[in-house]
């Protein structure tokens, strides 16, 4: 019997369902793993970023009682030159601290005296009144929250570099961890600089928008970074670099960015200078010498490190054990590197090296700032190239 119209229309509209059905549960298939994959990276990525800023809470025994950088100088001001230059960081610590309610604020202050109580001990946990603990409590809160970001901007900027693959995806997204796990070996004793995970940051943002085309906001970027540490000053170089790599040569658009760029940290610098010129201090601390008699002798090449607590010793990055795997993991497959990064990790070790053997006081690697976006692209390539050989010979 013919079918009548209703009937054909019907069936055609079951056929539609059954199809919407069917998309509806290939997009679940799709977007559930999607989601849990993404969740577990986030969780992995928080975990390793809050290990980080445990071993720099652990290292940090300045915070009640030192002439030059205890906490209460350094949130007052009153901290000599070159520290008190860094300006940013710690007027926004004074800043949240005062916003934050009273229903959390008595929380965080508990909470802060006991971690300073495990740290510091009780005698020096008692020095701090509640206003120095809370903004122990915001320090702390915003070195994670930034180091957490500046992961998440690392796995964003090597997406830049390396193609997608396979095998790049697994690279690029573990990375980040290794790099906030390896930061709690590089953090030395006394330590305290609350400015040094903004650097970072902002320096890694600066770099992304600077690759991404988005100059507008690359110059608020550096006015931000100037005000919070001087070595942003150097920020512009490694834009036009960039620049440099992607084109073989500067157009006259881009010269008239890379000015504004250079005139923007200028007047900063400049302003600070200004600003500081009466201030006690001076504007760099000269440790050649010291750092020469330090770095020709064995002990950056023993030294050991407890990031955790004192029970569990592990090696600093030049010690023996490890120093020729990380040498290792940046320079290995130089030559199939690409040029950009070859050229700005050489840029980085220009100006970063000369900077740490006269101003840095031995080991302290986190002055190494400027040369860490660098490294860690170095490092995420010798990974690739060496898992995609891998890859291929399974094949």
């Amino acid at each position: 019997m013919k079918p009548t119209l209703w009937q054909t229309k019907n069936r055609g509209n079951l056929k539609v369902l059954c199809s919407q059905m069917n998309s509806n549960r290939s997009s679940v298939k799709t977007w559930g793993p999607l989601v849990t994959y993404s969740v577990m990276l986030v969780l992995l990525y928080a975990i390793s970023a809050s290990q980080a800023v445990w071993s720099f809470a652990y290292k940090w025994t300045t915070i009640a009682d030192h002439p030059k950088y205890s906490l209460e100088k350094v949130l007052d001001g009153s901290s000599p030159k070159p520290y008190a230059s860094r300006i940013l960081v710690p007027k926004a610590i004074n800043l949240v601290s005062n916003l934050i309610p009273e229903s959390v604020s008595g929380v965080l202050i508990e909470r802060s005296r006991q971690m300073l109580e495990a740290t510091l001990g009780g005698h020096l946990a008692g020095m701090m009144n509640d206003k120095l603990a809370l903004a122990y409590a915001s320090s702390l809160m915003s070195d994670f929250l930034f180091l957490f970001l500046t992961l998440i901007l690392l796995r964003s900027i090597s997406r830049q570099y390396f193609e997608k693959t396979p095998v790049s995806k697994v690279v690029q997204d573990l990375s980040p961890i290794a790099f906030a796990l390896l930061l709690a070996i590089s953090y030395r004793a006394y330590n305290g600089f609350i400015y040094d995970q903004f650097e970072i940051f902002i320096f890694v943002l600066y770099l992304f928008l600077t690759k991404r085309r988005i100059y507008h906001l690359s110059l608020i970027i550096l006015a931000l970074a100037i005000i919070n540490k001087e070595t942003a000053i150097f920020f512009p170089v490694f834009g036009a670099a960039i620049r440099w790599c992607e084109e073989r040569k500067l157009m006259a658009k881009e010269l008239g960015w890379i000015a504004m760029e250079f005139s923007v940290v200028a007047t900063g610098f400049l302003a600070i200078k200004i600003l500081l010129m009466d201030h006690p201090g001076s504007n760099t601390e000269w440790h050649f010498f010291t750092n020469l008699k330090f770095w020709f002798s064995w002990h950056p090449w023993v030294a050991i490190t407890t990031p955790h607590f004192s029970l569990l010793p592990l090696p600093k990055p030049t010690n023996i054990v490890v120093l020729g795997t990380f040498l290792m993991m940046i320079f290995g497959y130089w030559r199939t590197k690409p040029l950009a990064i070859r050229a700005l990790l050489t840029l980085a070790g220009l100006i970063n090296l000369p900077l740490c053997v006269f101003f840095c006081y031995k080991d302290e690697y986190r002055n190494l700032s400027l040369m860490f976006p660098f490294l860690y692209l170095s490092a995420v390539h010798t990974s690739l190239y060496f898992y995609s050989n891998v890859a291929s010979r399974e094949n």
